[in-house]
């Protein structure tokens, strides 16, 4: 199945909607609601990962670490690496699928009724 394809009208869905919305994508065509295969996260997330540990490594040369706050520069670049990299290989590799009818995010109608009651109304 090519990338990023509604797997029921075959209409290719924004590479941008795939990484903001990626737990409430809706094909833009036929409008189902759609989910990015587990292998497309777990590729994403191990990519990120990888990267962020070369950057690390990298990163915390002792030559790098001579200013006040250089043991936490490493972490912050290798977090900044997996924040860049995993939305990218998520956009270049997401898979996606029907979501699973029991799978649909609650509407905000079920959450109106939720506030309204004498538990929820906690302020």
């Amino acid at each position: 199945m090519a990338v990023r394809k509604c797997p029921s009208c075959l209409t290719t869905v924004p590479a941008g909607s795939v990484v903001a919305f990626s737990n409430d994508i809706e094909c833009p065509g036929c409008k189902q609601p759609l989910e990015i295969s587990p292998l497309s996260r777990n590729i994403a997330v191990i990519a990120g990962l990888v990267a962020a540990a070369g950057v690390y490594h990298w990163a915390a040369r002792p030559e790098a670490s001579d200013s006040l706050l250089g043991w936490v520069l490493p972490i912050v670049y290798a977090f900044l690496a997996l924040s860049v990299v995993a939305p990218l290989v998520l956009m270049a590799t997401a898979d996606l699928r029907l979501k699973a009818a029991g799978d649909v995010a609650p509407t905000g109608h079920a959450d109106a009724e939720v506030s309204h009651s004498p538990a929820g109304a906690h302020h």
